[in-house]
């Protein structure tokens, strides 16, 4: 997995191999995923695929991460407060937004509340 971050920095920015690897295994560091930098993606739970996209999207100069559908991302959900921090931790310089509508659309769907597309 390790090539498959640094690839966004080979490619985009023209960062010699050993350099932008060098990033990605610190990125991966920063939240104790390091283990997974010689995974590959068949041996990868879903929230190790999810920090891979997630720091492969820090890697790309915009600003803003979408993350869309975060439910759909990752099966188990119950440890969103560990992917929130580790989040928080590798992107603090961007602007991340969480946008989960079909998840909010059926567990409101019925009520009152309105939801705006």
């Amino acid at each position: 997995m390790l090539e498959n971050i640094a690839l966004i920095k080979e490619v985009h920015e023209h960062l010699p191999t050993i350099k932008a690897q060098k990033i990605a295994k610190e990125m991966l560091e920063k939240i104790h995923q390091e283990h997974i930098s010689l995974y590959r993606v068949s041996a990868c739970t879903p929230v190790e695929i999810f920090y891979i996209q997630f720091i492969r999207a820090l890697m790309m100069k915009e600003k803003k991460i979408i993350i869309v559908t975060p439910f759909s991302l990752i099966e188990n959900l119950r440890d969103i407060n560990v992917i929130i921090k580790n989040i928080t931790i590798l992107g603090s310089e961007k602007e991340i937004l969480l946008l989960d509508m079909l998840s909010n659309e059926n567990h409101y769907e019925g009520s009152q509340c309105s939801i705006v597309k």
